[in-house]
């Protein structure tokens, strides 16, 4: 198989979560919940947004927050006029917002869904995912959590903590479930207190 940088440059999502299909789970996972509120913390492209408002548009309700910095992103990658284009057939669904993602959860009560996507590694959850766990619904859907995502190169050149190590640390707050194939996906469920 070619490298999965290779073929992420070969398509118009430049996304590795194309590589494994995970659009058809994105979707098979809305129309399980049939969400009213989704909120997606990195779009790029908008792989995984697309697939969530098609599973929206055919319940007929729910609609999606999607936040990016795009253009203003220092690693960046794409244009927000790529996702506007790769979306359009989803206006009135998908609110595109760019904007730094840090402290938008004071805007929402709850949530059904919250996808991040933005570099993963423990401080990112710490940072963005602690804040929101008290107003998920359902579950929170992020990009990583298998060994070897853990082992991808910035994880280490940069210090970061691997989701693993995140998810030991946390156990006794979450619960989670890991989708295996590169680049991975992991749904996380706060564990809620017994009355």
């Amino acid at each position: 198989m070619a490298d999965w940088r290779e073929e992420m440059a070969k398509s118009k999502w430049g996304s590795s979560y194309e590589i494994n299909g995970y659009g058809d789970l994105f979707y098979a996972l809305v129309k399980l919940v049939r969400p009213k509120k989704i909120v997606e913390l990195g779009v790029k492209a908008g792989y995984s947004t697309y697939f969530m408002a098609k599973a929206l548009k055919e319940i007929g309700s729910g609609n999606i927050d999607a936040y990016d910095l795009w253009e203003e992103y220092q690693f960046h990658s794409c244009k927000k006029s790529e996702a506007e284009e790769n979306l359009k057939e989803f206006k009135g669904i998908i609110n595109l917002y760019q904007q730094d993602v840090t402290g938008i959860e004071k805007n929402y009560e709850n949530v059904d869904i919250l996808h991040i996507d933005l570099g993963n590694h423990g401080e990112i959850l710490d940072n963005v995912l602690l804040p929101w766990i008290s107003k998920i619904n359902s579950f929170v859907i992020i990009e990583g959590g298998s060994e070897e995502r853990d082992k991808v190169d910035w994880i280490k050149k940069y210090n970061k903590t691997p989701l693993n190590e995140w998810f030991e640390k946390n156990k006794d707050r979450i619960e989670k479930f890991t989708f295996s194939p590169f680049p991975s996906l992991t749904l996380i469920k706060p564990k809620r207190q017994a009355i």
